[in-house]
């Protein structure tokens, strides 16, 4: 086990997966232990009193003493001389107050940890019905502490089966509301409410936060309807406020961790890729399905304001997601965004943040060997092992990027260097390190900075919400950064009593300057290619064989008489930018036709532009040696034809994607007495997307201060008019234009509903169709439909649960149904590809089959059945859920093998199957440890998939496709993301050889035979199969501490092996793994070549990256985030004359603990960038 700390590995021992589970679990159970302890009696709920004539304020005392609770009653009948004889053991609360108020006239309720005894009025006309009385219309708008729109709040008239549920803009209405009648306002994290109209039409409530349960979880959004917590029969997850409120580049980063059986991935930049519940495609994408207010987006999380996110629910079985039908059986991720309350001031926030990493450890990302060592295996690899050897000539050689090290070689092999030369020649470059120099000149230390204006008012008729972003971003490379403007709106406008207009709008502008080097130019480097010399001027890295240029080119005759290359001179002569302008508007119209009943009518439309630029001066290596290599060059008379202009060169190109979504919905949600509802919702939808790209061809000699460019001197040469280039080559020069054009349409319509009988028991269904241009167009396939259905039943309501006192919420779910997903990848029909431009002998299109064509197309279905339990014990102190699913996916298109007759043995097909089975378990916290002033809450998911290919026929698997993974290696029975290994067999006749089928073996110098399956090894699988994470906050009277731990266990990587590099046309650069070759064991791991010519030796790269020696355990454990908030006390910013002030210090990325022994982190192996620790300081301000 090795404990990873900016790029340091503390070197442990033992078994990762169960050592580290159980101490996770085993400090959570400690935590918990030693609350319900601190708590014990405060919670305990079960009464004991065995006693005769005592009075009624003894009685209750005893109960106060047992329980914890306090009590408010009333004077009398705390002075009542009344005696009990009270015989009661082990009883609920309920019964002893029950025993104690017997026949007396008072009634008691229960508030929180509070008992309230009050006396019950006698009434003079106790015969006269409410309905008697005045009775009025009273509308209502209920919001949060800050102004925020509550949606899914229960508000009903006392006594009466009255009752109405807050929309998503907090707003309700009752009819027929007497002028007395009490209303009781509740919603689970909020403090209950009890209050009259008092002759209001129109009443503006504001609900309480309760202290104990900050991110209790009211609704839950599907992007089509908003569903009480307490009725939705899926698997919802809902990430919880506090954790969305902290700083972030992307929303996506905030949901790492957080939800079981979501696993994630981080690129170098810390942005997460999701995969939920499992692969369920083999070639359609894995991601899920990203929607925003309702719609999906183009553009996924980064064309997100994360400041404008007011809840994110992840939807996972079939009743939650099926409603999104052929898109779905990912999963989905619904966003809301934030809206303003009516009828509220003006309210500013402000917030900022910079956040910085270290540069990247070269030593990780590019793990060559030491200098020194390099130049000696230079040495050894010399004219060996089948190397290319210089013979001298121009033609044939002067394009080898050889190294320094190794042309001082070739030259004395060329009789052109001593070797007393040659030696202090490689003795100076052993002593080189370019690594200072490429952090200080090409290296960058990654930096992000954010800074986000909101403003949020409305009138009481109207809300507005106006968000500005800016963020600017460094990356790792100099001269890589890119500037984000954002520009969002969002109103709500009630135009009359029955009609509702909202609308958003986004305006992004995101400006990417990709100047710097990338990881591979580093790469090209060997490790002693200095960058710049002692006196600060630039070296030559060559990307000619520079000898034989000097020797045989006259370079000073040429357009250029500069032939050399720096990556440094690069980056500051060229200008590469991808300027990005997004749009997305919405706006809908809401009509209240009658009570309970509505209609939306709701339209988004994108339009995404990405115009890409290269401009590229004539002090780049680029520019010259396109120039230099195209002229011609009459060898015997030394004239030099220019066929290329001199100037800059410019590419550019444009990619457009414009979308519309056009949707119609029937709402319907209601109470019928006091134990009927039924929600239903019913539409239809058209979706387009039409996608284009627009390619220029080069422009030559181009000016961009004149806005001039040049022409082919000589023309573009061709067939008919051929033009040499400087070596006497025939060549061309592109001058045409490029298009592509795709489109998807879909037709859909959609329902679903749900009946809850008695506030226990909940029966929901859905149904959808996807009609699209990507299927077929057979009706029975076209229209076949999603559906889903489900049960819940609340069991603590239930009458033989109520002596169960620290249940305080169990619901169980069952749920089966059907998810579906795109594959863009084939066609029903066949299809042809045409070449761009015409044949230049026929001046005909040519064309070439691109798809035989798939007549039965349909989508991909997954079938889902889920069974959860969720759960909330001893007042909230614990709390959690628990699923099980089965999900099987159905007409996989793969491809399959099929009859040669059809004119191919292959072909994409709907019919494969793949199975994910698996369970979640989320366990949480809530604990007030002193009151209001020190909070715990924790979280701990834990999550389990089992992947496996139940159904694909393919006749045979070539070794080289099952190692080379991806689509190519799915195999029937196994899991799709199955590592594939060679067995290595050993060194016999100096020949490596790995073992095969029954006894044989197979050396390393041609494709090995037969079926790869019958002799590759089946390592297991690269995508962990077991997935944990850990989140914990701490409120400590004004300040907030939280983290977040992530694990992955179960599964297998392929670490780095020895690259065995030969001398062929580019540099040789052993990797840091030469030394575990070199003080190997033959018969253990691949050698170096035992024999001088090696002619094959090429070839070995087929067989030693995959050997199974070379398989680690992949498990890990990440510290992923460690957050510090202090917000500024109400005194002061009262006295300041400001709504909140918030500073904040943020750690992401900290430290991983691997399982293996080697060092490399399985998810960026050795050679690849992986995110670096950064550290983000920051402050939101209210107003």
């Amino acid at each position: 086990m090795k404990l990873i700390v900016n790029g340091n590995a503390l070197t442990g021992r033992g078994k990762l997966l169960p050592l580290l589970i159980w101490k996770i679990m085993r400090l959570t159970i400690l935590l918990l232990i030693i609350a319900l302890h601190l708590s014990a009696k405060t919670y305990s709920q079960y009464i004991t009193i065995k006693k005769g004539s005592l009075t009624i304020r003894h009685a209750l005392s005893e109960i106060k003493k047992q329980s914890g609770y306090s009590f408010i009653a009333d004077n009398t009948l705390l002075e009542s001389n009344t005696l009990l004889d009270l015989q009661l053991k082990n009883v609920t609360m309920k019964e002893a107050l029950d025993a104690c108020l017997k026949g007396l006239p008072y009634a008691y309720s229960i508030e929180d940890h509070l008992i309230i005894v009050r006396r019950v009025p006698s009434r003079l006309f106790p015969s006269i019905p409410l309905q008697m009385l005045v009775a009025t219309t009273i509308r209502g708008r209920i919001t949060d502490e800050n102004g925020k729109a509550l949606a899914g709040v229960s508000v009903r008239v006392e006594g009466k089966a009255m009752g109405a549920i807050t929309n998503e803009n907090g707003e309700f209405t009752l009819t027929g509301v007497a002028d007395n009648a009490i209303l009781i306002i509740g919603s689970v994290g909020y403090e209950t409410q009890r209050m009259t109209a008092d002759g209001k039409n129109f009443l503006s409530i504001v609900l309480k936060t309760k202290t104990n349960v900050l991110d209790a979880v009211a609704v839950v959004s599907t992007g089509y309807q908003t569903i009480s917590k307490e009725r939705a029969t899926g698997s919802f997850d809902v990430i919880s406020k506090s954790q969305l409120d902290k700083p972030a580049v992307n929303i996506a980063q905030r949901l790492i961790g957080t939800t079981a059986g979501m696993q994630a991935k981080l690129d170098i930049d810390g942005n997460p890729t999701f995969e939920i519940r499992g692969k369920t495609s083999l070639y359609a994408t894995a991601t899920p399905l990203v929607v925003v207010d309702g719609f999906p987006i183009q553009g996924d999380f980064n064309s997100v304001n994360p400041n404008d996110v007011e809840s994110v629910t992840i939807l996972k079985d079939a009743a939650a997601a099926s409603i999104w039908g052929a898109r779905s059986a990912n999963g989905v991720i619904v966003i809301t965004t934030k809206k303003s309350a009516h009828g509220v001031p003006l309210r500013v926030e402000l917030s900022a943040f910079t956040r910085v990493g270290n540069k990247f450890d070269l030593d990780y990302v590019n793990p060559l060997a030491s200098s020194a060592e390099t130049v000696e295996y230079e040495k050894l690899t010399f004219n060996r092992w089948g190397a290319q050897v210089n013979s001298g000539d121009l033609t044939t050689n002067y394009g080898k990027q050889w190294s320094q090290a190794t042309v001082a070689l070739s030259e004395n092999y060329l009789g052109y260097l001593s070797t007393a030369d040659r030696d202090a020649v490689l003795q100076k470059l052993k002593t080189q390190d370019n690594r200072s120099q490429i952090s200080k000149n090409l290296l960058a230390n990654p930096l992000d900075q954010q800074y986000n204006l909101t403003l949020y008012g409305g009138s009481q008729r109207m809300s507005n919400v106006l968000s500005l972003l800016f963020g600017k971003r460094q990356s790792n490379f100099r001269g890589t950064n890119a500037n984000n403007y954002m520009f969002n709106y969002r109103a709500n406008a009630n135009i009359f009593k029955w009609l509702d207009f909202n609308a958003n709008a986004m305006l992004q502008y995101n400006d990417a300057h990709n100047n710097g080097v990338t990881l591979d130019d580093i790469k090209g480097l060997s490790p002693y290619d200095m960058l710049t010399n002692p006196d600060g001027s630039l070296t030559n890295i060559s990307q000619y064989y520079w000898p034989i240029l000097t020797r045989s080119v006259p370079m000073n005759k040429f357009p250029y008489p500069d032939w050399t290359y720096n990556p440094i001179q690069e980056v500051n002569n060229r200008d590469i930018t991808a300027k990005q302008l997004n749009a997305r508007m919405q706006a809908g119209l809401t009509f209240r036709l009658m009570k309970g009943l509505s209609f939306d009518s709701k339209i988004q439309y994108e339009l995404f532009n990405t115009f890409n630029r290269g401009l590229y001066n004539d002090q780049t290596f680029y520019v010259r040696s396109r120039v230099n290599t195209a002229a011609s060059w009459n060898q015997s008379t030394g004239a030099i034809t220019l066929n290329l202009p001199k100037g800059g060169m410019l590419t550019q190109s444009r990619n457009k994607a414009e979308s519309y979504n056009f949707r119609n919905q029937v709402n319907f949600s209601r109470r019928f007495g006091k134990q009927h509802e039924v929600n239903v919702i019913a539409g239809s939808e058209i979706n387009s997307l039409v996608a284009q790209t627009f390619g220029n061809p080069t422009a030559y000699g181009y000016n961009d201060q004149t806005l001039t460019l040049g022409t082919f001197p000589n023309g573009p040469g061709g067939t008919f008019s051929p033009i040499k280039n400087w070596l006497g080559n025939n060549q061309t020069f592109s001058y045409t234009n490029t298009f592509s054009y795709t489109t998807e349409r879909y037709f859909s319509f959609y329902a679903n509903g749900a009946y809850t009988f008695n506030n226990k028991y909940t029966v929901s269904g859905s149904y959808r169709t996807d009609a699209s241009n990507l299927i077929t167009d057979d009706p029975q396939y076209r229209y076949a439909p999603f559906w889903s259905a489900g049960l819940a039943w609340q069991l603590q309501k239930e009458r033989f649960m109520s002596g169960i006192s620290w249940i305080d919420w169990l619901n169980l779910r069952l749920t089966y149904g059907f998810n579906g997903n795109v594959d863009k990848s084939t066609a029903f029909r066949p299809l042809i590809a045409t070449t761009a431009t015409p044949d230049l002998y026929t001046q005909d299109f040519k064309a070439s089959v691109s798809s035989y064509g798939n007549p039965t197309l349909r989508w991909e279905k997954t079938g889902t059945w889920n069974f959860g339990v969720d759960y909330t014990l001893f007042n909230d102190l614990l709390h959690g859920k628990v699923d099980v699913y089965n999900k099987k996916g159905r007409d996989l298109i793969a491809v399959l093998s099929i009859p040669a007759v059809n004119g191919t043995t292959s072909q994409k097909l709907n019919n494969a199957e793949m199975s994910n089975r698996g369970i979640e378990i989320t366990i949480g916290t809530n604990i007030p440890i002193k009151g209001n002033d020190i909070i715990w809450r924790g979280d701990v998911n834990f999550a389990y998939n089992n992947n496996k290919i139940t159904k694909l026929f393919v006749a045979n698997y070539a070794a080289s496709t099952l190692y080379s993974g991806g689509s190519g290696a799915y195999v029937e029975g196994k899991d799709a993301n199955t590592l594939w290994s060679f067995q290595y067999a050993g060194v016999y006749d100096k020949q490596p050889y790995v073992k095969g089928a029954g006894k044989d073996m197979y050396n390393f110098t041609g494709w090995t035979p037969g079926d790869g399956r019958d002799y590759m090894l089946d390592m297991g699988t690269q995508v962990a199969p077991y997935t944990l994470g850990w989140v914990n906050a701490f409120k400590i009277y004004d300040f907030d501490v939280s983290f977040i731990i992530t694990g992955k266990f179960g599964h297998v990587f392929n670490r780095m092996s020895f690259n065995y590099p030969v001398l062929w046309g580019s540099r040789v650069l052993p990797n840091k793994k030469l030394s575990e070759v070199m003080n190997g064991d033959p018969m253990k791991i691949v050698p170096l070549p035992q024999n001088d010519d090696e002619p094959k030796f090429y070839f070995w790269d087929r067989f030693y990256p995959y050997m199974s020696y070379l398989a680690a355990n992949a498990s890990h454990i990440r510290m992923q985030e460690l957050n510090i908030t202090y917000r500024l006390k109400k005194r002061l910013t009262s006295a300041m004359h400001i709504g909140g002030l918030q500073l904040y210090a943020q750690g992401n990325d900290l430290f991983t603990i691997l399982a293996n022994s080697y060092g490399e982190d399985p998810e960026y192996p050795l050679g690849g960038m992986k995110p670096q620790p950064k550290f983000t300081f920051g402050l939101k301000l209210t107003l």
